[in-house]
């Protein structure tokens, strides 16, 4: 019988923030990135990244950066979601 080795691999969430933040600010500008927040799942990692509007732009960097993720064997979804206006009386 085979003997498996499994090792525990420490993943820097800050790392991924930022890599996220950076990659979303080049493109979209630093004035349009609200929020970048990274929430763990036991064995992936989602980012969601707060934007000022919404579009097809933002949606395409999350797309890339999602890949460049995954093609680096780390687990990560990346979507966006618009800042929502705040309430006026």
């Amino acid at each position: 019988m085979n003997n498996l080795m499994f090792h525990t691999v420490e993943v820097d969430k800050t790392k991924i923030e930022a890599f996220v933040k950076e990659g979303f600010e080049s493109k979209l500008g630093k004035d349009n990135v609200l929020n970048i927040r990274l929430f763990t799942y036991p064995n992936e990692y989602i980012v969601a990244v707060t934007v000022r509007e919404e579009n097809a732009e933002a949606q395409k960097i999350a797309h890339e950066l999602q890949e460049i993720m995954l093609d680096n064997n780390l687990p990560v979804a990346i979507y966006t979601k618009e800042a929502q206006a705040e309430a006026t009386n």
